[in-house]
């Protein structure tokens, strides 16, 4: 494989950090350095300033995320945090966040292309969410929803949104999503006078939240799980070799 791919695999930096490293003098192979794209073949030693890297095993794990931990390793304001939580190898990393309000699926891993590939816009991978949400939702408001809504800092992104229960005080949806824009479907439900109780993550792409994983608890991915990963990031592969 080349060398910009094998030094992604490794975990060592994104396509472009990579190709930084390469064009850095700061990647050798088998001693010598390595100034251009080459290949990088079974037996050869590839070092990064000096250390010798290698690939890793590829690690994917499910977390149900409770409500009031923020989705960083460590915060200066000495909130808590989900590796609170999470005794696992140090190496993996959230895709993507979820604020400190929402619970649900996380998914976290150390395979860049996958995620890579689930958090891109030009993937338009869904992201599913339920929510309950004050009052009884119409149904123009609902349309409005799905066509997008006008926020002081622009549209947001369409919603597929379906009212699963309402009631005078509450109404119970599920939204789908294609792009994580930060608390966008907390304030485009606000914007149109019905904000958010609880909001959970249910489904990012073809992972679905394991309806037995308690809140606060991780498994790793099942084989079904991760095969369904490898065939979204096949499909993408060419977009993913031309991304910025």
């Amino acid at each position: 494989m080349r060398i910009q791919k094998y030094l992604r695999m490794c975990g060592m930096a994104s396509r472009r950090k990579a190709e930084e490293l390469v064009k850095d003098g700061r990647v050798t192979i088998n001693g010598k350095k390595v100034l251009d794209f080459v290949q990088v073949n079974e037996g050869d030693v590839v070092k990064v300033d000096g250390k010798v890297i290698s690939l890793r095993k590829k690690l994917y794990y499910m977390f149900n995320k409770p409500v009031g931990y923020i989705t960083t390793r460590s915060d200066p304001q000495g909130r808590k945090t989900i590796f609170d939580l999470l005794n696992v190898e140090d190496d993996i990393f959230p895709v993507g966040r979820l604020d400190k309000d929402t619970s649900g699926l996380l998914l976290l891993t150390n395979d860049g292309e996958v995620a890579q590939v689930l958090l891109h816009p030009r993937y338009e991978i869904d992201r599913i969410y339920v929510a309950n949400v004050k009052g009884a939702l119409l149904n123009k408001t609902v349309e409005k929803m799905r066509k997008g809504v006008k926020l002081p800092f622009g549209y947001t992104s369409r919603m597929e949104v379906e009212v699963l229960k309402k009631s005078g005080e509450m109404s119970v949806v599920r939204i789908t999503i294609r792009q994580g824009k930060k608390r966008e479907i907390r304030r485009a439900f606000k914007f149109v006078g019905h904000p958010i109780i609880s909001l959970k993550r249910v489904a990012f792409g073809p992972i679905f939240l394991d309806k037995n994983l308690k809140v606060g608890a991780y498994r790793k991915l099942n084989s079904d799980e991760i095969r369904a990963l490898e065939r979204l990031k096949k499909e993408n592969e060419t977009l993913l070799r031309v991304s910025p």
